[in-house]
């Protein structure tokens, strides 16, 4: 993704996916003979985790939780905290690509204004204009022929809106890969999840996480051109909930380490931190 210049009409997923949407893949079910019943219907298996800087993790929170409440008021999928102490920062390339982004789908037939008016929101403090692409048309007939990119603090995921011609609304987390890591990392969280991409194309694959009548959640990864090289967002980290940690930690590329009771830490193949977190717990969770 360019942020400087949209890569062209055709470029599918430079948008996380903006024609896939509504379509036939978002009612796929999340379910899969090697599931169980629990992770199926788990909405939390993929969440995240935020860290802010001292007295910013309030705002940041209420920010995030209004914008979900637009798709349902019970998806807690974010969690914020507070580092000890705030960090001096790297100042990063102007058009440097975050590896993490979130996009919210929302039903069109609610009537434009319900996007509009998220829109708005996303333009207020504590939200940053990030940058903008140039997208068809046809997908977004009343806003401006672009897609704005917006987030909350540096090192933290990118956010989108969509509208869904039909279907159901969708939030989609979408991992920027490095051209050559792509297929190893594909089969890297085919491993974590537990199941395989329900659409998967050359260069981009949607996982369903989970399915309810009003929302789908789903994981997607986008291959990169290779030219253009996502950075890690070192703010934010993606927690999976899992089932076999023992079996899991053997097979996977790079050192796990256990950080607290019941969660590991590891990496995927681009240096994107992830946190493993023992099911057997997570139902004792609170998000």
């Amino acid at each position: 993704m360019d942020p400087k210049a949209g890569s062209g009409e055709e470029d599918d997923c430079v948008d996380s996916g903006a024609e896939t949407g509504g379509s036939d893949y978002s009612h796929m079910s999340s379910t899969s003979s090697e599931l169980s019943v629990e992770e199926a219907q788990d909405p939390f298996l993929v969440s995240v985790h935020i860290i802010a800087d001292p007295g910013e993790s309030r705002p940041l929170q209420e920010a995030i939780d209004k914008v979900l409440a637009w798709i349902h008021p019970d998806l807690q999928l974010f969690r914020v905290s507070e580092r000890r102490a705030s960090r001096r920062r790297r100042k990063a390339p102007k058009v440097a690509q975050p590896a993490l982004a979130v996009v919210l789908f929302l039903q069109e037939e609610y009537g434009e204004e319900q996007i509009l008016q998220l829109h708005r929101t996303l333009q207020r403090p504590p939200w940053r204009h990030h940058h903008t692409e140039r997208v068809p048309s046809r997908f977004l007939p009343y806003l401006p022929c672009s897609q704005e990119f917006f987030t909350l603090a540096p090192g933290t995921p990118l956010w989108a809106i969509r509208p869904v011609h039909y279907g159901k609304e969708i939030v989609r987390f979408t991992i920027y890969c490095r051209h050559d890591n792509y297929a190893d990392i594909l089969k890297f969280y085919e491993l974590i999840l537990r199941r395989s991409p329900s659409q998967r194309k050359t260069d981009f694959c949607i996982f369903p996480i989970f399915s309810s009548l009003d929302v789908d959640i789903q994981f997607s990864l986008k291959r990169l051109p290779c030219d253009q090289t996502p950075v890690p967002t070192d703010s934010s980290v993606l927690e999976f909930r899992v089932k076999d940690i023992g079996e899991l930690v053997p097979l996977l590329p790079n050192p796990c380490r256990p950080i607290s009771e019941g969660r590991w830490q590891t990496e995927d193949h681009d240096g994107n931190k992830i946190l493993l977190q023992h099911s057997i717990l997570s139902t004792r969770a609170t998000h």
